[in-house]
């Protein structure tokens, strides 16, 4: 065996014997509150989203952080202000913050709001109140809590590739397929949600996990196509092709086909979340250099 691999073997060996480096869930149903509305809470959100949507710098995305958090503290459960605290939150970890443990921080952070948003279905918390893992009560989410579930996948995604060291990642791969559960979740309950975020989402599993634990490069490919096809007037599948696939297929000249073309765009020309607009395009920019 070569030298690399022996250490890299007694390395992991030892990560798994002291349990270091591996990923734990905590359950936060106890801060939950019951579901309720407010109309000092609606028009706070309402508020709030129109920020978010023409948030363009880190200034912009905070001061809607800020006005989301006035709408949870006004209506403890409100679904939609918790789910898109965790959006910001991943946002936030890739975008502008560059040490790991910060961006760690953010990714678990987005997790937590995005099961406070899912414990507004009562029948969810009852069964985590029960010993049941979060992917475990997934079967009991409704079609009101699709964003908080691929919200939760991203976070995860994002935790894996850019919080994670290469023996992290290998000890807590199986955690994708935690991500698989709540992508076939949403599916089942509002199939046509995400335009084609949750296909890009199951790609990105389907990619990175290895056979042996459910991966399959064909199927993810099939996603990242299906992804394109259901994204028409967004960003994100184009750019994440861009950025992730070649890293699986070695293709870098389609790669900088795909990312010259998010570069080249416009984002008052699509529909994704306004500041995630101007992060593909300016990350596009950034790995073309790269490239």
């Amino acid at each position: 065996m070569p030298t690399k691999n022996a250490v890299l073997v007694v390395l992991l060996a030892l990560f798994l014997l002291c349990g270091c480096g591996k990923k734990n869930w905590h359950s936060s149903w106890q801060e939950a509150a019951p579901a309720s509305r407010s109309a000092q809470g609606e028009q706070l959100y309402a508020e709030a989203r129109k920020k978010l949507d023409q948030a363009a710098d880190l200034e912009s995305i905070m001061a809607s952080m800020e006005l989301l958090q006035r709408v949870v503290t006004a209506d403890p459960a409100h679904r939609e202000a918790l789910a898109y605290l965790g959006n910001i939150h991943i946002l936030l970890g890739t975008a502008y913050t560059a040490d790991r443990e910060e961006k760690i921080a953010h990714f678990h952070q987005a997790m937590k709001y995005c099961e406070l948003s899912m414990y507004g279905n009562p029948q969810f918390r009852t069964a985590v109140k029960g010993g049941q893992k979060p992917w475990e009560a997934a079967h009991t989410l409704r079609a009101e809590d699709a964003p908080a579930m691929l919200f939760w996948v991203t976070a995860l995604q994002y935790e894996f590739k850019e919080g994670m060291t290469l023996p992290e990642k290998i000890i807590n791969v199986g955690w994708l397929k935690y991500g698989i559960i709540f992508l076939n979740r949403i599916k089942q309950v509002a199939p046509e949600y995400g335009n084609g975020a949750v296909e890009f989402a199951y790609s990105i599993c389907y990619l990175a996990l290895p056979s042996f634990l459910g991966g399959d490069t064909d199927l993810g490919k099939a996603y990242l196509e299906k992804s394109i096809a259901s994204g028409k007037g967004y960003l994100l599948p184009r750019w994440g092709k861009g950025k992730y696939f070649y890293q699986v297929t070695g293709d870098r000249q389609s790669a900088r086909k795909d990312l010259r073309w998010v570069a080249s765009q416009r984002p008052e020309d699509y529909k994704d979340l306004y500041p995630w607009r101007i992060y593909f395009i300016a990350d596009a920019r950034v790995q073309l250099e790269a490239l």
